[in-house]
């Protein structure tokens, strides 16, 4: 069985220290009234790399044909960060742990200082499933949820960002 694969980028404009410390203030934002809850379970400082694991409780709306097999109103994901402030780089890959027999998900969001001295975002999907004679059809689905939910949560962060630094000299 294969994963189904996707990669998109975007582009925050607002340097990487902004990024950095909007970071942990991500939720709430009005984009993600489907998170429930977040809460660190485990944080290391690794040289200059700050690694960090959260668990983040998210609301499940699946399709009516994803109903069938499995009525679960909430989902734990795991989000493992991998913050370098030296390389100025954010790496995250985030899973979900709650659906992984219908449709398993791995994020890598990486977060780097570009030439024009925004924040350039790298975001890659990978989709898989168990579900004889359906994998094909929901992973297609999980990628087409994943495009969207990429436009929403940029959208969200952006949100956050011009909140905290409307007017900050930092850029």
């Amino acid at each position: 069985m294969s994963d189904m694969y996707w990669k998109t980028e975007h582009k925050h404009n607002y340097c990487w220290d902004q990024v950095a410390k909007g970071f942990w203030k991500r939720y709430p934002n009005p984009n993600s009234q489907h998170v429930f809850s977040e809460d660190i379970i485990a944080s290391n400082l690794e040289g200059s790399v700050l690694q960090t694991k959260r668990v983040i409780m998210k609301t499940n709306k699946l399709p009516s044909w994803g109903r069938h097999f499995f009525s679960a109103r909430r989902v734990p994901v795991i989000e493992e960060s991998f913050i370098d402030a030296s390389k100025k780089e954010i790496i995250t890959y985030t899973r979900n742990i709650g659906l992984r027999t219908f449709m398993g998900t791995t994020e890598k969001a990486t977060y780097l200082c570009d030439k024009d001295g925004n924040t350039r975002v790298i975001k890659e999907v990978w989709i898989e499933s168990d579900i004889y004679g359906f994998r094909r059809a929901i992973k297609k689905f999980g990628v087409e949820r994943f495009k969207s939910n990429s436009v929403k949560a940029t959208e969200g962060f952006d949100f956050v960002l011009r909140e905290l630094f409307t007017g900050d000299k930092l850029h």
